[in-house]
């Protein structure tokens, strides 16, 4: 009789290490969110690559994706500068966001795990626990990409996390205060119950209350400049 060999069990797989584009992109997207890189600040391919020690390649595919995100231009002379967004251009990314969140969230809930559940709980919980604007931007930015990488639509998934970057801006700017951070915290416990209840109608509902939340505390806060958006340099840097 034949025997069947048994199989080895494969190894789990690893995820490649990040290349050094993405570790120079990644640094650059937290400067300009923590703000030590601020709207008007120059950036310059040949000084970054000098500050971080490596090869301009890697500079110079970073600063090309900061650009397709939205966030620096090119100028003369070479280089480029980071954009400060206008109003203007914040009501209009909230604009795509009430279109497209509110389906893509309710989406997620139509497709539910129960070992997600757990997760979306500490991630609620760490919202409402967060004291700081730095700890509440980063536990929104967590709570976000748990439910937004899981969008089950590709390209609707592409098309919202094209405006991530403005969303972590804008977030970091609207949590500075106690009222920000508490409504925050608000709606994303309402979203997870959404979530723990497999109801996607009402997901949708509170997916589209949530936003609309957001841009009301933000007009808000800019009409009552209130509103702490990275300042512009006069001076520029690098």
């Amino acid at each position: 009789m034949q025997t069947i060999p048994r199989e080895t069990p494969l190894p789990p797989t690893l995820s490649p290490p990040p290349s050094l584009s993405q570790k120079v992109y990644e640094g650059l997207v937290q400067d300009i969110i923590d703000s030590r890189r601020r709207a008007g600040d120059r950036m310059v391919e040949a000084a970054i690559a000098r500050d971080l020690d490596v090869s301009r390649t890697p500079v110079r595919e970073a600063l090309g994706r900061l650009e397709s995100d939205g966030l620096i231009q090119a100028t003369t002379p070479a280089g480029y500068v980071i954009i400060r967004p206008s109003i203007e251009d914040i009501r209009e990314i909230f604009e795509i966001r009430r279109a497209l969140e509110p389906m893509a969230f309710a989406a997620v809930v139509a497709k539910a795990r129960p070992e997600e559940d757990a997760q979306i709980r500490v991630l609620r919980d760490g919202v409402a626990a967060a004291q700081t604007p730095a700890d509440s931007a980063e536990a929104n930015r967590l709570f976000r990409n748990f439910w937004l990488t899981r969008t089950p639509n590709r390209r609707l998934r592409e098309t919202l996390m094209r405006f991530h970057l403005q969303v972590q801006l804008v977030r970091a700017a609207t949590l500075q205060g106690p009222s920000g951070r508490r409504a925050a915290a608000e709606g994303a416990h309402r979203l997870a119950q959404a979530f723990l209840s497999r109801d996607p109608a009402t997901a949708l509902t509170e997916m589209t209350d949530f936003v609309d939340t957001a841009l009301t505390f933000y007009e808000q806060a800019a009409a009552e400049g209130g509103l702490q958006l990275p300042p512009v340099h006069a001076n520029g840097g690098q």
